[in-house]
């Protein structure tokens, strides 16, 4: 997997349901540039899930979160079929990495 042109780790895929694929993600030391923003953001799921209802700030955190995650350029690239994938949508929750296909 590659950030902003950056390889940071290895992804082993699982899955896919519907538009989302799914796997492993094992990180480089260069994805430590950017695990606190991918952390910040699994923190903020966990908070907004866990009330009944979602704190206004935090909705307005997680939305910060987001637009600069969006702001990172995601790609996938598998060596078997030397084919590359621009990802517009990712997620990293501890090992579980998904991903959203155009």
């Amino acid at each position: 997997m590659y950030l902003d042109g950056v390889r940071v780790g290895e992804v082993s895929v699982k899955g896919f349901n519907a538009s989302w694929g799914y796997g492993d993600f094992s990180p480089a030391p260069e994805f430590s540039a950017f695990a606190p923003l991918y952390g910040q953001w699994a923190l903020l799921m966990h908070a907004q899930t866990e009330t009944e209802r979602p704190d206004r700030a935090i909705v307005e955190e997680l939305s910060r979160a987001e637009r600069l995650l969006d702001r990172i350029r995601a790609q996938l690239y598998f060596p078997k079929t030397d084919e590359w994938i621009t990802v517009p949508q990712l997620a990293i929750s501890n090992e579980l990495l998904e991903w959203k296909e155009y």
